[in-house]
């Protein structure tokens, strides 16, 4: 401990008593944000970083609470300040200084914050067009969650391509700014994915969702449904098919295969959901029932909406 002596009696100093008091004010807050009560954490970040304004740790933490409340100037300030104090490369402060900079647009900040935290960020100006692969986002993660299907374009957005349910809020093409921790897992083709928590929606789609009742004798004619709008350039999804209700334990982990989670037996009723203008989609469907009266499987439909 650094003591300083006075007429034999043994004292902080004050610089130790600060940094003391803003740990204890730190991990108070950090105690509070775990049972949510975001405000009160905040509170008490701020007095951390007044007795001390050397403590990253407090200022990350006060970032990541504006972060949760989608305040992302005072994000980029907070996480500004923790990384001029030391963070080096990896470190979750430059990560969340990309996304708070992403959610403005600021495009030279966002390069800057992915470069000095590892990230290969390809030369240039303005937004970032990357390719990372696939990823399963959760939309409306605190709400009544859907996780998506959707193509990464940089480290804190993605472009959905399934087409979500009308209640989330959400259509075919929105651009998602996400989180950057994994919350669970979803397995494609034998490959697992980390599951990515929505912050907002970044950029709206102008693309409506339509949903249509059909009846599908077979499987073919739900396929052939959804790879005449594919054709077309636009999108249709089997949701009796793809669209699974979870257990808890399995939405927050990984995809439980173990117990079932719907029927398993084809249904020719089936429900699905269109991506396309109203005009385009009513010409698809035309051509899917002209197609079916062709063949042995006829089929019929009903526009929900």
């Amino acid at each position: 401990m650094a003591l300083a002596w006075r007429k034999g009696v043994a004292t902080e100093r004050p610089e130790v008593s600060d940094r003391r008091r803003a740990d204890e004010l730190n991990e108070r807050g950090r105690a509070l944000a775990d049972h949510g009560q975001m405000e009160a954490a905040a509170e008490l970040y701020r007095q951390a970083v007044e007795a001390d304004p050397e403590l990253g740790a407090a200022w990350f933490n006060l970032g990541l609470v504006h972060k949760w409340q989608r305040a992302w100037q005072p994000a980029i300030e907070c996480n500004l300040r923790a990384v001029g104090l030391g963070a080096g490369e990896g470190d979750p402060a430059w990560w969340n200084l990309g996304i708070a900079a992403t959610a403005l647009r600021r495009w030279e900040l966002a390069r800057e914050a992915w470069r000095s935290y590892g990230v290969a960020v390809p030369p240039g100006r303005g937004p970032l067009d990357m390719d990372l692969g696939l990823t399963p986002v959760r939309l409306n993660p605190s709400a009544e969650a859907e996780i998506v299907w959707c193509t990464r374009i940089d480290p804190a957005r993605a472009v959905v391509h399934n087409i979500p349910l009308p209640r989330s809020g959400h259509r075919w093409g929105d651009v998602i700014l996400h989180d950057g921790a994994f919350n669970g897992e979803r397995v494609l083709d034998g490959v697992a994915y980390g599951v990515f928590d929505e912050l907002e929606r970044w950029e709206a789609s102008k693309v409506p969702t339509i949903q249509v009742e059909a009846l599908c004798a077979a499987e073919v004619d739900a396929d052939r449904l959804v790879a005449l709008f594919e054709e077309a350039g636009w999108a249709a999804e089997d949701w009796t098919r793809s669209v699974v209700a979870l257990c808890a334990s399995c939405s927050h982990g990984a995809a439980d295969t173990e117990h079932p989670h719907g029927p398993g037996e084809w249904n020719s009723e089936r429900s699905f959901g269109l991506a396309a203008p109203p005009s385009a989609a009513v010409d698809l469907l035309r051509s899917w029932e002209m197609e079916r009266r062709q063949t042995r499987h006829p089929g019929s439909l009903e526009v929900v909406g």
